[in-house]
Order: structure tokens, then sequence, then C-alpha cells
């Protein structure tokens, strides 16, 4: 049919899908780099040091995630091209689940309680806190962050519904999520070098080189001066130049219906500035709790690349874009010893240990 044939409206609405399919959405790639110490290295037996005195070592993690802006085709195959110096791979598959058509069960609503929010660097607690809140009514009233971690403990173990052989075509793939063959990074893994991303519906393929610069940072090292949950406890942790912020909380129960949580400072992202190096937990404010969990996350530096190649103030249309995080978290018990010493009087049984675990990470 040659173009001179077609009316003005047709005209008009082809060249119209044809400007949408130039300026679709790119597909995206999130790289994240993670160096996991204290608890969240050590899993179980790392738990099991701590209440005898000792911290777990540190280890290394990688996520990576493709998203595309539609649904994939059902012969789809997609992998990551990693260096040597990973040791591991090289190819590393990615791979998702078909997603939920919208039909999933509503929520079973939220728990009677509430919640107490400190926040704030010294030795006491700054005049007009806490804040109190309602777990029925909170929603909205602090950022999503604090709602995880108000609400952690409570949903363990209360999977939805899963998407299953009725759900949509996944848009979104994943590692090492579906990896049966993964067994973790070894510890001297390096991200340095090329790396490629190959899928069948992408072209071309994403490729980005990292230097020194991006690769895994140096353990938090999160210390605690004391671990006495009634008094102020100092925190300090190791100095790293790549860290331009770190965040910091804690959170512990006073019983069932009652979360106590402390953040290093609100309304900042990051919580504190890289040059940052102490922060004491407020006197107190686990005083009723058994047990108090304190996290620190480090934001190292973060990379983007994107295909074609933008100059300044350029917008061309992307075809893919990617971005590398490289980050740090570590994590610490308070009251972990007395609590040891408590289950260790009342019984030396393991079921015990069950129970102190389970005090721990709320299940």
């Amino acid at each position: 049919m040659r173009l001179s044939s077609l009316s003005p409206a047709v005209l008009v609405l082809s060249l119209g899908v044809a400007h949408l399919s130039a300026v679709a959405a790119p597909v995206s790639y999130e790289m994240n780099l993670r160096t996991l110490s204290g608890l969240g290295a050590g899993g179980m037996g790392g738990v099991m040091g701590m209440m005898f005195g000792s911290k777990p070592g540190a280890s290394r993690s990688m996520d990576l995630r493709l998203t595309n802006p539609a649904d994939l085709p059902p012969d789809y195959s997609a992998s990551h091209q990693v260096p040597e110096t990973m040791g591991i791979g090289p190819l590393l598959p990615l791979k998702g689940e078909r997603r939920s058509g919208g039909q999933g069960g509503g929520s079973d609503g939220e728990a009677d309680g509430r919640v107490l929010i400190y926040w704030g660097c010294g030795p006491v607690v700054a005049k007009g806190q806490p804040e109190i809140l309602d777990f029925r009514t909170m929603a909205g009233k602090v950022s999503p962050e604090v709602m995880a971690m108000a609400r952690q403990g409570r949903s363990m173990g209360k999977g939805g519904p899963g998407a299953g052989a009725d759900g949509l075509p996944p848009r979104s793939l994943h590692w090492p999520a579906g990896d049966r063959d993964f067994k973790g990074l070894p510890d001297g893994a390096s991200a340095v070098g090329e790396h490629v991303v190959k899928a069948s519906f992408l072209t071309p393929d994403i490729r980005f080189t990292l230097g020194a610069a991006m690769d895994f940072l140096e353990p938090i090292n999160l210390k605690a001066g004391n671990t006495n949950l009634r008094s102020a406890v100092p925190l300090s942790w190791d100095a790293s130049t790549r860290v331009r912020g770190y965040d910091l909380n804690a959170v512990a129960a006073n019983g069932d219906k009652e979360v106590v949580l402390w953040l290093a400072a609100r309304n900042k992202s990051p919580m504190l500035p890289g040059s940052q190096r102490e922060c004491t937990v407020p006197e107190g404010i686990f005083a009723k709790a058994e047990m108090a969990m304190v996290s620190a996350v480090a934001h190292g530096p973060s990379q983007g690349f994107a295909y074609p190649p933008q100059k300044p103030a350029e917008k061309k249309p992307l075809v893919w874009s990617a971005v590398v995080r490289v980050t740090g978290y570590d994590s610490l018990a308070l009251g972990l010893e007395q609590a040891a010493g408590d289950a260790a009087v009342e019984s030396a049984a393991p079921a015990g240990v069950g129970g102190l675990l389970k005090g721990i990470f709320g299940r």
C-alpha cells in the first residue's frame, strides 16, 4: 500500500504508534554488590558464636535483576557473564517466575499494638521523644523503611498466594534466585573487569567494565562499647574512603504489642555522613526489652551505564540502562550475653536455644 493512499487519520495514528515504539521504556539492569558482616554474614553459626563472645567474619554477595518493560516470551533466555576475578560462573543464569494476575488475597488486618520511635546520636533521649504511633494508623506517617522494621517478624511464615501456572509471564529476571548450583561467592571474589549480559529479547548486549573503585567494600565492623540494654550504647565502625554515608537503626520488642525503633537520624538519607565513625544509642530506650538488634548499612559508590551512550544534555531513546551499587551491611545484638546466660540457667537443652533464637528474629 502506498503512503499516499492512507487517510490523514490513519497516517497520524501510524506515526504515533511508531513514535511510542521509539521512546518505549528501556530494558533496565541492576547489579548490587554487598559486603556482609555481623549476623548477616555468619547465619546461625554467627548467632551461636556471638552468644559465646565471638563475632562472625565477613562475606560477599551479589544480586542481579533484569527488568523488561513488557512480558517476556515463553522461550526467553538470559545470562550474566562475569570476569574470572569473581571465582564463579562465568555464566550466571537469570531466571524469573510468573507474576500474580492481581487476584492475590487481601491483608488480614494490622495487629494491635504501638511503635515507639526514637532518633539521634547521643547518650540521652532528646526532648519530645519518643513519637508514639499505633500500628493501625502509622501507614503514611513514616517512611516505608520504618514501616518494614515495625512489621518485621509479624509476617514471618505468612507467605501470600503464589502466582502459579495461571499467573502472568515474568518481566523481571534474577540471580542468584533460581540457581540451584550456586553455593556462595568465594572470600576473594572481585567484580573488577568486564561484565556482559545477554538476553534473547535484547539487542545489543549490556556491556560494562568495573574498576577497583566499584569493587566490594571493606567490612563495616560495627562494634558496641557495651551491650547493656539499660545504659547508653556507644557504637563505632571502621573508616572507608569509598563510603558516602551510613544508615543505623535498632529494633526491639517490649512484649507482644510494643515495638521500639531507634534511628540515627530522621528525614535524612543517608542518615549519617561517610566521615562519621561513632554514634551512641540513648540510655534506657530498650530497658524493657530482652534483646535488641542493631543494623548498619554503608552506602558506597554507584555507577550508571546506558546504550546508546548519552552526551551531556542529550536525550536519545535508550535501548537499555544499567546501574551498579556497592553497599555494606553489619549487625549485632544487644543483651545477647544476658539472654544466653538466662537460657543456660533455665536449661542446657537445644529447645532453650531455639527459644532464644526465636526471640532474636521475632519468630
